[in-house]
């Protein structure tokens, strides 16, 4: 037998990867770096419709003198899909040390005052990112330069989220041994 079968050295390495997406936290944003936040692709956790309802009155007087009033509704839909791509515009973090990241999901540039503003649900670094309304009750939030409301299909609470890459490398070294015998 050769030395070969005796003295076998390999090497394994083995890569996990994979991508994920994750609800956006503040232990997320620690592993990676707050000086990176501005470069994260964001997403929202569900599909969200945004709706503003503009209502005109044109009053007038007719020839015979009777007053007729025509009333018309306007109704602005916009619609963010789950998996629709947003960019960071601004961040702050308020007195309590609560995170506020405002995020546009707008193709134009022109467009990056429509943002919606999430705030991390409390303190600690497990919480999420949650969508943040002018009015709660009636879910109602400032979107460019109109208040619209917004609805789920689910009727779940909106998070943030991106996707992490996650690479793992194991290395196994695997050596087998012929033993050894006494020396007289």
């Amino acid at each position: 037998m050769t030395n070969r079968k005796f003295f076998l050295a390999a090497f394994i390495l083995v890569l996990f990867i994979g991508c994920a997406s994750k609800p956006l936290t503040k232990s997320v944003i620690n592993d990676i770096g707050f000086e990176d936040i501005n470069r994260f692709q964001y997403y929202t956790s569900a599909g969200i419709e945004l709706t503003a309802t503009e209502r005109i009155k044109e009053p007038n007087i007719d020839k015979k003198g009777k007053a007729r009033i025509k009333e018309s509704s306007y109704r602005d839909r916009i619609i963010i899909g789950k998996k629709t791509m947003g960019v960071l515009m601004d961040s702050r973090i308020d007195e309590d040390g609560v995170l506020f990241l405002e995020i546009c999901f707008e193709e134009k540039a022109a467009d990056s005052d429509k943002k919606i503003t999430f705030k991390q649900d409390g303190q600690g670094l497990d919480r999420h990112f949650y969508i943040v309304y002018t009015d709660p009750r009636r879910r109602l939030l400032k979107y460019g330069d109109r208040e619209y409301t917004l609805d789920t299909r689910s009727g779940e609470r909106v998070y943030l989220m991106i996707k992490i890459s996650k690479k793992e490398m194991e290395q196994d070294r695997i050596r087998r041994v012929k033993g050894r015998k006494v020396e007289n």
